[in-house]
């Protein structure tokens, strides 16, 4: 399910950055965004057999602007994805804000200009949008129903339904709204030509300022016509330590004198099952956000599970649009990574490769590769 934009207002803390390190304060504030697209997603029932229902809520914006760079140059979209589970949602409900509420500075309080249809989710997050001309409730029969309404009819039965034994688990799209229909087609030709599994990559917004992705790069080897293996390579700008925030200089001149390079290089693994995609895997070797049991989020820089002992597999929790993109969660600052979202409250900047108003690159080098391209730069500089 997608939907036309609305306005989307969440509750929570506020926070600082204070030597690079994420500060939660205890006041919270009601932040508001528009042109939100909202789609939902099954999560899986906890093995121990509770029954409540709940629903992963995907809310997405996007800006565009021309991006001109060495390795960009041309215009791009910047798009953002919040996502959170909700157990309940209110009644839609029309607000009529008073003059006083209108003024008042309290960020608690409603201070748009306009009539609005609103529901809540769960005790902080709204779905809103101003009335229009032609809007009526679904009672009245009259006239068109705003999307307002039809997002809340289509959570509404997705909750009341039972939980699943084989969840939804893909973050869909509507073909037909804004520019995720480019993003279609786009993907749709990247099956028709040597590109196959291509993962979309979700990485905290804070982080990604002066830590973007430039590039991913697909290696993929067919073992057989049912399995393959897929080697994704991530470049990042930078890497900024947050915990270790005073070592930060001298971590990047370290980097620059071992690989000849500032930019940080990740790599993780997807196995893939044709017959099958609940069998498809990823592979975190020393890269894991989650160690000795404990997931960890963009304030660590020092995290990397799944380092010690054999091979550890972790079964894909969720896919974008179809079995062929599976979703990645960058979860700290030394870029480790995992299956789950591990910065639940932040905004994430949703990378989409091989979508051509995306702002990385989409290449098939190997690691191998890409090390040895940095080394022969190395070396060249060092002969000039």
């Amino acid at each position: 399910m997608s939907s036309s934009e609305v306005w989307f207002s969440h509750r929570e803390k506020i926070f600082k950055i204070n030597k690079g390190k994420i500060e939660w304060m205890d006041e919270k504030k009601i932040w508001t965004w528009d042109r939100c697209t909202i789609s939902l997603a099954d999560i899986p029932t906890s093995s121990e057999g509770i029954s409540t229902k709940k629903l992963r809520v995907i809310v997405r914006s996007s800006t565009n602007q021309n991006q001109t760079s060495i390795n960009v140059n041309r215009p791009i979209t910047l798009r953002f994805m919040l996502g959170f589970d909700i157990e309940k949602v209110g009644k839609v409900q029309a607000d009529t804000p008073t003059g006083d509420m209108r003024y008042n500075r309290d960020s608690e309080i409603w201070t748009g200009p306009e009539e609005r249809w609103l529901f809540q989710l769960d005790d902080d997050y709204w779905i809103w949008d101003f009335k229009k001309k032609d809007d009526e409730s679904p009672s009245s029969n009259k006239k068109t129903v705003s999307n307002v309404h039809e997002i809340h009819e289509k959570i509404s039965k997705r909750l009341s339904e039972p939980p699943s034994s084989n969840p939804k688990r893909i973050f869909e799209l509507d073909e037909d709204k804004g520019s995720y229909e480019y993003v279609i087609r786009d993907f749709r030709k990247l099956r028709r030509g040597q590109q196959d599994i291509v993962p979309v990559i979700y990485h905290p917004a804070v982080d990604g300022l002066k830590n973007f992705i430039r590039e991913v790069h697909c290696h993929q080897v067919d073992k057989d016509a049912s399995n393959s293996v897929v080697e994704v390579t991530l470049i990042f700008n930078g890497e900024q330590l947050r915990k270790n925030w005073f070592a930060d200089k001298t971590y990047k001149i370290i980097r620059s004198q071992l690989y000849n390079r500032t930019e940080d290089v990740e790599t993780f693994k997807i196995k893939i099952n044709r017959d099958d995609p609940e069998k498809n895997r990823f592979i975190f070797k020393n890269i894991y956000s989650t160690m000795d049991g404990v997931p960890h989020g963009l304030n660590y820089d020092s995290i990397h599970g799944d380092s010690d002992g054999p091979r550890v597999e972790h079964e894909i929790s969720y896919y974008f649009y179809d079995y062929s993109h599976p979703i990645v969660f960058v979860n700290t600052s030394n870029h480790a990574m995992a299956e789950h979202d591990a910065n639940r409250t932040l905004w994430k900047w949703e990378y989409l490769p091989g979508a051509i108003d995306s702002p990385v690159h989409l290449g098939r080098k190997s690691r191998d590769e890409i090390d040895k391209e940095y080394k022969n730069y190395g070396k060249l500089l060092k002969d000039q």
